[in-house]
């Protein structure tokens, strides 16, 4: 390969690196992103139920929220009372677009105040239908 080609080759790779950059910047992903997936806004309602906690009073807790964003391997949910992160959760999301009912099991990776709200990052298990 000639000199000049492989410059060429090295340009175009350099010019699709500042592409990709600025694309996610545009995107509002920081440096702090650690999602692997796209990821969907959505307003679903669901269930979680609370089976593994440091805080044993949160033990088997089930409470009602909405999701928030979702992606292959995770979702961000709001709900009115603080879910720590560590907890692990089963959650049953109910398909408005269909008939069937989802049965999940997640780790809580964050969660923060928002508002009136928490919200919180789930990890779904690998294996999770």
């Amino acid at each position: 390969m000639t000199t000049s080609l492989l410059m060429s080759k090295m340009s175009d790779i350099t010019a699709a690196r500042r592409r990709d950059y600025k694309q996610q910047r545009v995107m509002g992903m920081n440096d702090h992103e650690k999602r692997r997936d796209d990821r969907r806004t959505s307003n679903d309602r669901l269930f979680i139920q609370i089976v593994s906690s440091d805080d044993p009073d949160l033990m088997g807790t089930t409470i009602s929220c909405e999701a928030v964003d979702v992606s292959a391997s995770g979702l961000r949910i709001a709900t009115r009372i603080e879910i720590p992160a560590g907890c692990q959760l089963d959650v049953w999301i109910d398909d408005s677009a269909g008939p069937g009912k989802y049965f999940l099991s997640s780790d809580v990776r964050w969660s923060r105040r928002a508002g009136d709200l928490y919200q919180a990052g789930l990890e779904l298990h690998d294996g999770s239908a």
